[in-house]
């Protein structure tokens, strides 16, 4: 790995300090992100949903989740839907300065969901969160399709800075500690900058990781090219941590909110959420039809087919 200039990223205040990080680095750690009385009504919020959809069996078991079995991993998705105070992490101006220098000054929230690693689960190999991405070829040589990429066939490299051009960051994410995150709970691991690789992870090879570690309330930011893995939970505790996901505006995002918002959290939803969200169409992306509509509605509202009057009246 080629040597960096100043230490590894701190866990601070300093916003400054923040987007070095993540410039160098390719992540950062945000001191005292979650106030404790929200994280408070988080962690509990968070605990009774947990509890209750796995007592009801509503815990989707997807390939992810699947492999957690009953004692592993559980994720709870759709936060936006399961309660108000989740909309608290998605408002807090200093994280979205730091996607916003991640991503350029528009970008979406392509999912929220928590994570619940129980002990001796939670292992995850090292990936990027925009592995679904091209690399950059050269004239005539395409590595992978654009649409034929998955997770299991990844193109390898070395963690070593690219001499070559590379892909731009089009994703952010922000990992939010409602738990203690330390090396015995399995803290999320990275590999500092390697997001200047040029690469995704070669899990063929040995890297060097580092443990993201913190208290309660810490937020770590990383961006998309940045290889990073859960750990393996070591502890007596469940590990608790909430994502939420950030693409650029062009992107297609992970859940589908504009379908899947409850109309009652629609209604209730502070303005600022609705373009986040992705109901603000960008450039031409995400449109309705409708050339003046300030938000995107439901399709009922969409214009359908018209015909001249005299036509409709007789039918025809």
């Amino acid at each position: 790995m080629t040597k960096l200039s100043h230490e590894l990223p701190q866990l601070c205040s300093d916003e400054e300090r923040h987007r070095l990080d993540l410039d160098e680095h390719g992540y950062c750690l945000v001191a005292d992100a979650i106030g404790k009385d929200i994280l408070e009504q988080i962690y509990v919020r968070l605990r009774d949903q947990a509890a209750q959809e796995r007592s009801r069996g509503l815990t989707p078991l997807d390939d992810v989740q699947a492999a957690g079995g009953d004692d592993g991993n559980q994720y709870v998705y759709m936060l936006i839907n399961k309660g108000r105070v989740f909309q608290e992490l998605l408002l807090q101006p200093p994280i979205r300065s730091l996607v916003a220098h991640v991503l350029g000054e528009e970008y979406l929230l392509s999912d929220m969901a928590a994570i619940i690693t129980h002990p001796s689960n939670g292992q995850m190999g090292m990936h990027t969160d925009q592995w679904w991405l091209p690399s950059p070829s050269e004239p005539g040589r395409v590595e992978r399709k654009s649409g034929s990429i998955t997770r299991n066939n990844l193109l390898a490299g070395s963690a070593e800075r690219s001499a070559n051009l590379i892909n731009p960051p089009v994703v952010c994410n922000v990992l939010w500690m409602i738990s203690d995150f330390c090396v015995d709970n399995g803290a999320t691991r990275v590999v500092p900058g390697s997001h200047l690789s040029g690469h995704n992870p070669d899990h063929s090879s040995s890297m060097e990781t580092v443990n993201a570690v913190g208290p309660a309330g810490t937020a770590v930011v990383f961006e998309g090219r940045t290889w990073h893995g859960a750990d393996f939970n070591r502890a007596s505790a469940p590990r608790h941590a909430i994502t939420t996901n950030y693409c650029a505006p062009m992107m297609r995002q992970m859940a589908n909110l504009t379908y899947s918002t409850r109309p009652d959290v629609i209604d209730s939803m502070p303005p600022a959420l609705f373009p986040l969200l992705g109901f603000k169409p960008w450039g031409g992306y995400g449109a309705t039809g409708e050339p003046h509509a300030e938000h995107i509605k439901t399709g009922s509202e969409s214009l359908g087919e018209l015909y001249p009057p005299a036509l409709r009246s007789t039918g025809a």
